[in-house]
């Protein structure tokens, strides 16, 4: 195998490793896709710790990460999902 083939192999593996993580990194919670995941409260009040508010169902502002939400008491679901905590 010749260096230039070698070299044009390397840089569509490195292009499409590129490629691939750029669209990982775009489906994460921040997505704006149907199946976006968040934090949400399963009760009123006090059920997320730290952050009083709002009924069971409503999106918790200032927590976008998976376990930080479950250590909390919350949801970790879809907007769609969540319609079963209203009250």
């Amino acid at each position: 195998m010749s260096r230039k083939m070698l070299g044009i192999l390397a840089a569509g593996a490195a292009a499409t490793l590129i490629g691939s993580t750029a669209f990982a990194e775009g489906q994460g919670a921040g997505s704006t896709g149907g199946d976006a995941k968040a934090c949400y409260r399963t009760d009123c009040g006090k059920s997320i710790k730290g952050h009083e508010g709002k009924c069971g169902g409503t999106k918790v502002e200032g927590i976008s990460v998976e376990k930080a939400c479950t250590d909390a008491g919350g949801a970790w679901t879809t907007a769609e999902d969540a319609k079963q905590y209203a009250k």
